[in-house]
């Protein structure tokens, strides 16, 4: 019998990371359902689409992904793409057009996973109001 060697497995990112975070959004936008017909404009994908709006908050900035494009053209890369993995950087409208239609309801379980994890690791307790109501702003510190 003859072993073969085992792949190093990857360590998964930290939902408390802004790569856990952007790992863990990235595979539910890019699991959306697709609502345009087979002959509508798919140039862009419905994750992009995503990305590219939480982008524009995450950096707090809306400008940001008008700056990318332009940034694109002039020197061939972009931050949109190498920090939140944007293929195709939509137009605002586009963005609109694309996820108006998609229910939240299928971005919550991401937001419930990063919830779960400050709930399970403690880090909640300390917002906690005296009647015990909790209220959560996700705001990120720095890029790591």
């Amino acid at each position: 019998m003859v072993l073969k060697p085992v792949a190093p497995v990857a360590p998964t990112p930290s939902l408390f990371s802004v790569t856990g975070l952007v790992t863990g959004l990235r595979e539910a936008l890019f699991g959306l359902p697709d609502h345009r017909k087979g002959g509508n404009n798919q140039r862009y994908a419905i994750g992009d689409a995503g990305l590219s709006a939480f982008s524009a908050f995450f950096m707090q900035s809306p400008s940001f992904l008008d700056y990318q494009r332009r940034m694109q053209k002039e020197r061939g890369r972009n931050n949109a793409r190498s920090l939140f993995g944007v293929h195709e950087i939509p137009s605002t409208q586009q963005i609109g057009n694309l996820l108006d239609p998609i229910s939240p309801e299928y971005l919550a379980p991401v937001f419930l996973d990063v919830v779960d994890a400050l709930h399970q690791q403690r880090a909640l307790d300390t917002h906690r109001q005296a009647d015990g109501r909790l209220l959560i702003a996700l705001v990120p510190r720095t890029l790591s």
